[in-house]
């Protein structure tokens, strides 16, 4: 034991050292002195002194505290490093946009929750409105229908209103915007600032009674010349899988066993209801797609006849017909820079997200042309110009009970009808309705 120890000493050394504000040059408590590629760490007391131990064959440490750059320093036979933290530039520059203008955060008293250009790169969304959900504190984002191109309701002060709308006012580039959120794209977004409390009526009055949502795009960054290639493909299906459903084969001995329960009585015996709805249940449910007859497709002890099997070979799952993998292609490419006293942005854009149902689909073209040039030291002049061509399918999903809700529909139609989007369904149907787009007939052609 001994021996180890001596021996694990021999191969490190102790490096002491002080970390000092580099303006001030007070010592720094709290700074963590990290060896890199390591799990070695250690933290500065009071005055800023810090001691750890590193390999006798040197390494680099790793200064680390927040507002203030990280230092890396190689250690070599140094047994005291002393280094001075500079404070990070960067946060101090941070700015919010509200109402008015900018403002510092430091500084700013009022409510606002500012999502930047880094975090909306991170959520690959159709609607911006998707970018704000769990990004803003105190905001209730509701669940959106799913609908390609569709977004959530966003409420920043609760409910104000039970006959008017209770939506924030959206402002893109210091002007109200009424459009579809679903127009702009996400790539030509530099910052969503969501502003919260009664200051954000300072400028726009009652209609910001609801909030504010400033939303400000991209503009080109002077002496330079960037060009942007973002291309995003996706696949979407179901979260949660769909309900176990029965087949054809159960379909029929589980209605026999409800209808035979349902004409037992005191004057109506078991043994006469299961004969009774052995020779009634075709007309019951309609159709018969057995190639038996249709007071031989259940027989009297409630099973399906042996030698029973369907007319044609696929099994009659309306789910599939109405379903698929969705998909989403979004490509944008964008030009931006400057000079001294101009700059520029234009950017050009393709989307098409196709729905997890069938015929729901949302298809954009976009473009944008931001330009702004000083012409003299007091006058200043620009051009900001957005143009968005869009092709949408929406399925009919907004009454989640009726029949022309395809969920409710593949649901509730038994498993025995048969479906195509091409061709007439052979069986009799008890509703005429729309069903995603293709027509259910209501009487049936001749097998």
């Amino acid at each position: 034991m001994s021996a180890f120890s001596t021996q694990a000493l021999a191969q490190s050394k102790a490096v002491t050292g002080r970390v000092t504000d580099a303006i001030t040059g007070e010592g720094m408590p709290g700074v963590t002195v990290h060896l890199k590629e390591t799990s070695t760490a250690a933290p500065t007391d009071e005055q800023g002194n810090y001691s750890i131990n590193v390999p006798a064959g040197g390494g680099t440490l790793v200064f680390t505290f927040i507002g203030y750059l990280n230092k890396e320093v190689t250690v070599g036979s140094q047994p005291t490093i002393n280094v001075s933290l500079a404070s990070d530039s960067k946060t101090l520059n941070e700015v919010v946009v509200v109402a008015y203008g900018t403002a510092d955060p430091a500084t700013y008293t009022g409510s606002v929750t500012q999502i930047g250009a880094e975090k909306l790169a991170q959520r690959p969304v159709t609607n911006i409105t998707n970018a704000i959900a769990g990004q803003a504190p105190g905001v209730q984002v509701s669940a959106g229908s799913g609908q390609p191109g569709s977004g959530p309701d966003i409420r920043i002060r609760g409910f104000s209103s039970v006959n008017y709308a209770n939506d924030p006012l959206y402002v893109v580039d210091g002007v109200p915007y009424t459009a579809g959120l679903s127009n702009l794209n996400t790539e030509d977004i530099a910052s969503i600032s969501v502003l919260k409390d009664a200051a954000s009526t300072a400028l726009y009055g009652s209609r910001a009674t609801n909030g504010v949502v400033m939303i400000t795009t991209k503009k080109g960054k002077k002496d330079r010349v960037q060009v942007n290639l973002r291309a995003l493909q996706g696949v979407s299906s179901r979260a949660i899988p769909e309900y176990e459903r029965v087949n054809a084969y159960e379909y029929y001995p589980l209605m026999w066993e409800a209808y035979r329960n349902s004409l037992v009585s005191a004057t109506v015996t078991r043994a006469q209801a299961s004969q009774r709805a052995t020779a009634d249940i075709k007309g019951l449910l309609g159709y018969n797609p057995f190639n038996v007859p249709n007071n031989q497709i259940v027989l009297q002890d409630g099973t399906l006849n042996p030698d029973a099997q369907l007319l044609w070979e696929d099994d009659l799952d309306w789910e599939k017909a109405l379903t698929r993998d969705g998909s989403r292609s979004d490509y944008t490419v964008s030009f931006n820079g400057g000079s001294e006293k101009s700059d520029y942005y234009v950017s050009l854009g393709y989307l098409n997200e196709k729905g997890y149902l069938i015929k729901s689909d949302f298809e954009r073209f976009s473009g944008r042309m931001n330009v702004n040039t000083n012409l003299t030291n007091w006058f200043k002049a620009g051009v900001n110009i957005n143009y968005t061509l869009t092709n949408s399918n929406q399925a009919n999903t907004g009454s989640s009970t009726g029949f022309v809700n395809p969920f409710f529909f593949s649901r509730g139609i038994g498993p025995i009808y048969l479906f195509t989007s091409t061709t007439p369904p052979r069986a009799l149907m008890y509703w005429t309705r729309m069903a995603n787009g293709c027509t259910i007939w209501e009487a049936p052609p001749p097998l």
